[in-house]
């Protein structure tokens, strides 16, 4: 692969990166200020910025293949990988007929949507993983999304080693860009919580960088479900 093409898939993957850190952000801030929406909305993003790291590594498609395989090649990143994961990878295609096909499944069954909160030790403890559509546990970080569970403290380190991974070639590639930039020390592992009070600490992408967050607690808002 050219080292031109090279460099601009790796800025491409840095800033997917640093994209998902500010989505992390976004995470934090809204379950301190208790914004179920914001909340959601940082969720959705750090999942919309893993598909787009995972379909430029680990493409699915057959033309995408030799380019995935290079740039691994380059980042030293294994083919088996948190991220070459199939739900993920096709976590926006035909979103619509997902969406179709998750209401076809769950009708007439009790559901949960849009839930922040310990499900476990909630009126909802019953519901079938499968029947919910949107929630997030911050005692156990799993975000669940169209009866799919993703375990936010794994995937967020595994974007954290290609994000180390990818700054180290961005830095080789582009060094001016990196001048009188100061390293900050980023953060890979989720704040312990207590029960549905407590925020999950940030995770961000691992290396300079990348912006160290402080724990942070919040109580959970807006659960609705339906029987």
């Amino acid at each position: 692969m050219d080292m031109n093409v090279i460099g601009l898939h790796i800025h491409e993957l840095r800033n997917q990166c640093r994209f998902i850190e500010a989505s992390v952000d976004i995470l934090n801030q809204s379950m301190e200020n208790q914004a179920a929406v914001g909340a959601f909305f940082g969720l959705q993003n750090i999942m919309l910025g893993s598909n787009q790291l995972a379909r430029m590594l680990w493409s699915p498609r057959k033309k995408g293949k030799e380019r995935a395989a290079g740039l691994r090649q380059v980042l030293e990143l294994p083919e088996k990988y948190p991220l070459n994961n199939e739900n993920i990878l096709a976590l926006v295609d035909q979103a619509d007929e997902a969406n179709d096909q998750w209401i076809a499944q769950s009708k007439d069954q009790y559901i949960l949507y849009d839930f922040i909160g310990d499900i476990a030790n909630s009126r909802h403890k019953d519901v079938e993983p499968k029947n919910i559509f949107r929630a997030f546990d911050p005692t156990t970080k799993i975000y669940a999304f169209r009866g799919v569970s993703y375990n936010l403290d794994a995937l967020l380190k595994a974007i954290a080693d290609v994000s180390n991974r990818v700054n180290q070639i961005h830095q080789r590639l582009y060094p001016d860009q990196w001048k009188e930039v100061e390293p900050e020390t980023p953060v890979e592992d989720a704040a312990p919580a207590e029960d549905t009070k407590a925020a999950p600490k940030k995770t961000a992408p691992k290396k300079t960088p990348a912006k160290k967050p402080a724990a942070k607690k919040a109580a959970p808002k807006k659960a609705a479900a339906k029987k």
